[in-house]
């Protein structure tokens, strides 16, 4: 699998922005991760660990104050990001596995003034090399069809809309649509005032297409900012190979009840030589930690759940 976010944080040193996106990042196996509007002027080693952490690489492109941002982040386990070139709208590079496949990825901040974000679209297809498959995701504050907007004025196509389709139609580029929630920002005002669109979305190469065909976006629940995180998911054809082995996680250190298994197990009594007893302890109780983590991470994971759709709700989200 290779999986990739792009989000409109508005904010990138918020604390429940570093909270949801490690949880987004540890529950859909993230590889690579657009953060938009960062509004950081810099980005240090320290800054990046604090919000995925030491196994990822970054480059960013400043915000003018506290406007605009961006930070692409990649895990360096999976592969490499060369910059192509970085501007106010855009950060744009080719990533590289290290087992299968190399793709030009873009993430976009795109300017509300339709002048200046053709620029952007401009700087995109100058460096795409023809052929190559490219990955377009973030904010491009346009949407191509009232499918795609809810409350305020009718959608007209208008200049701006006619740019992107343009932009798209030259670089073979296809909306896949999308499953999850209509749209992906809201401006959070009352219901006679509410204005939905869907802003935010991944712009997939039809090459890409054609050589993985279970590849789907999905919007994700929005918390912390007024726009949705987007996921893009591409399934790669190779499955996991399955370890035998149990390894101790340091994470079941902060739980007592793992604390307390420990002591029940390493208390049964064994026979046979010092060693053997001592590789039975671990053996019996490294399982029994495995199996109370599966459960208990099971049911994590269905409270988790739960709450997305209580959010949902709360949010009047179509």
């Amino acid at each position: 699998m290779f999986n990739t976010i792009c989000w409109n944080c508005q904010g990138a040193r918020k604390k429940e922005v570093g909270n949801y996106l490690r949880h987004l990042i540890g529950a859909h196996d993230v590889s690579v991760v657009g953060l938009i509007e960062t509004k950081m002027e810099v980005f240090s080693r320290t800054d990046v660990d604090r919000i995925v952490g030491r196994d990822w690489d970054f480059c960013y492109q400043p915000s003018v104050g506290k406007a605009g941002g961006i930070l692409v982040l990649w895990k360096c386990s999976v592969g490499s990001f060369q910059v192509l070139f970085k501007s106010k709208q855009c950060i744009m590079g080719r990533f590289r596995s290290l087992s299968s496949f190399d793709w030009e990825v873009a993430v976009v901040y795109a300017d509300k003034d339709t002048h200046i974000r053709a620029m952007a679209f401009n700087e995109i297809s100058q460096h795409h090399v023809p052929d190559s498959p490219l990955i377009v995701g973030g904010d491009f504050n346009c949407i191509l069809a009232q499918a795609d907007k809810k409350g305020g004025r009718p959608f007209s196509f208008t200049a701006a809309a006619k740019g992107m389709s343009d932009f798209m139609a030259a670089n073979e580029l296809i909306d896949l649509g999308f499953s999850g929630p209509s749209f992906t920002w809201i401006n959070n005002k009352d219901a006679g005032s509410r204005i939905s669109s869907r802003l935010d979305m991944f712009l997939i190469s039809s090459s890409i297409l054609d050589a993985f065909q279970e590849l789907r976006v999905s919007h994700l629940t929005r918390i912390a900012s007024d726009h949705c995180p987007i996921l893009c998911t591409v399934s790669l054809g190779r499955h996991r190979a399955r370890s035998y082995w149990i390894k101790f996680e340091d994470i079941w250190a902060s739980f007592p009840r793992a604390w307390q298994l420990v002591s029940e197990k390493w208390r049964v009594p064994d026979t046979g030589s010092e060693a053997s007893k001592l590789n039975k302890k671990c053996q019996r109780t490294l399982k029994a930690l495995f199996f109370w983590s599966k459960n208990k991470f099971k049911m994590l994971n269905k409270l988790r759940d739960e709450l997305d759709r209580e959010i949902c709700m709360l949010q009047g989200i179509e």
